[in-house]
């Protein structure tokens, strides 16, 4: 199937058979994001396993986040039609 995405600087089709979908962590930022990869990775939805918006909150969470985030890509890829 393809997934049409305009973001703001990356527009275009992307893939879902042939596509892969990686999971990357910043830990700075403690941010895991979804991504398409397509040439470069295209984040398109964010793990979030807190809701108090506190930095120590994100900071405890952001391993467990990665590994859900590893799990979905996990499945993902590993689909076929």
């Amino acid at each position: 199937m393809q997934i049409n995405q305009q973001f703001e600087f990356v527009k275009g089709p992307f893939d879902t058979e042939t596509g892969e979908l990686v999971c990357v962590q910043n830990s700075t930022h403690t941010r895991v994001d979804l991504c398409f990869k397509a040439n470069m990775n295209i984040p398109f939805a964010q793990i979030k396993l807190f809701d108090d918006g506190l930095y120590v909150s994100a900071k405890a969470t952001i391993n467990d986040a990665y590994a859900l985030g590893q799990e979905i890509c996990k499945r993902w890829n590993s689909f076929k039609k």
